[in-house]
């Protein structure tokens, strides 16, 4: 059996209030694999995710990436753990779209014509080439996450983590992302999408992690987890309610 790229063992950090946080998280994320994270609002999504690149460190537990702790090299790690925020505009630096997917390969020290070879590569297979000159706060929503999943790739990353990618998002630009998102994955690249929205993500994902309470309640497929939705406070998918199959949109 392969071993897993990222390995989280008993992971546990709370806050002053002591009424939040995550708590004895144990989970193995494999290559290729999509995984909805799923919880309602204060279920520990958001902590959990951001101890995976290194922007929170553990009170205890631990958090290993390719067998190393990832406290031990912080700057691998974020480059092999790319973060997708919800608000994109909070990691959009750049002046252009074309300077800002240039911004993370710059500080890798990349020799200037590699970088302007892989910002092109990058911003052709999200379709941004047409957007290169514009300045990204003139950008929608959705190409500005488009943009920021730009700025991640164009450093090689193994694994793209989401916190709530379709927020605030209409449905054009929802299907947008999500089929950019669906295209990453089947181009091999492991995914790992914090979110309440399991509806628009379930034909898409090969398995669904619930947390509930800090806690890590339910993990396996989605097809099998699907119903068990509502008793940790998540809105099941109107297909399961009818017990019917996906809506063609989501195929």
């Amino acid at each position: 059996m392969t071993a897993p790229i990222l390995e989280i063992r008993h992971l546990t950090h709370s806050y002053p209030d002591g009424n939040s946080g995550i708590f004895d998280i144990s989970l193995s994320v494999s290559r290729g694999e999509f995984i909805i994270l799923a919880g309602k609002n204060g279920s520990g999504k958001t902590t959990l995710i951001r101890h995976l690149n290194g922007l929170l460190q553990p009170q205890s537990g631990e958090i290993k990436l390719h067998g190393k702790n990832i406290s031990k090299n912080l700057i691998l790690t974020r480059r092999t753990v790319g973060m997708v925020f919800q608000d994109a505009d909070t990691q959009i630096v750049g002046d252009t779209v074309f300077d800002e997917v240039a911004f993370g390969p710059e500080n890798l020290n990349l020799g200037r014509a590699h970088i302007n070879e892989k910002v092109s590569m990058v911003l052709e297979q999200l379709d941004l080439t047409r957007l290169k000159d514009r300045n990204p706060a003139t950008l929608s929503g959705g190409e500005k996450r488009k943009l920021a999943i730009a700025g991640i790739l164009a450093m090689d990353p193994e694994i793209i983590i989401f916190d709530e990618p379709f927020a605030n998002l209409d449905h054009p630009g929802t299907q947008s992302l999500l089929t950019t998102i669906s295209d990453l994955n089947k181009n091999g690249q492991t995914i790992i999408m914090a979110t309440h929205d399991v509806e628009t993500l379930m034909a898409k994902a090969s398995r669904l992690v619930i947390m509930a309470r800090g806690r890590l309640v339910e993990d396996g497929s989605v097809g099998d987890l699907i119903k068990k939705l509502e008793r940790h406070g998540i809105k099941a998918p109107c297909a399961c309610r009818m017990e019917a199959k996906a809506h063609p949109w989501q195929t």
